[in-house]
């Protein structure tokens, strides 16, 4: 058996590198596999991860050169159990007739 690596780039929030300091790229992986273990699609709009004491907020997509993005933020253990897909967040954003920006 072989592991390849993938590209995943992480942005952490100020409050998330705070509270992480070098396990940021562990919570990276953590997040990737929440994802992945969903079997809902890559790119994801709000989900949350919990690691040690911290409710980590994410959301994800897939950049131009093909990598996985994921932003990373101290969540709200309120939301711990919503997930909400950018596919949902479009609908609704269409439903309602918002034109937001896109990132």
């Amino acid at each position: 058996m072989d592991r390849a690596f993938l590209p995943i780039l992480v942005i952490p929030t100020h409050a998330a590198r705070r509270a992480l300091g070098s396990d940021v790229r562990k919570v990276a992986v953590l997040a990737a596999k929440a994802i992945i273990r969903g079997r809902r699609g890559l790119e994801v709009a709000h989900q949350q991860i919990r690691f040690g004491d911290y409710d980590l907020a994410f959301c994800s997509r897939i950049g131009a050169q093909g990598d996985l993005i994921l932003e990373l933020d101290v969540g709200d253990p309120r939301l711990s159990d919503r997930i909400v897909l950018e596919e949902e967040l479009r609908r609704a954003k269409k439903s309602v007739g918002w034109n937001w920006p896109r990132r």
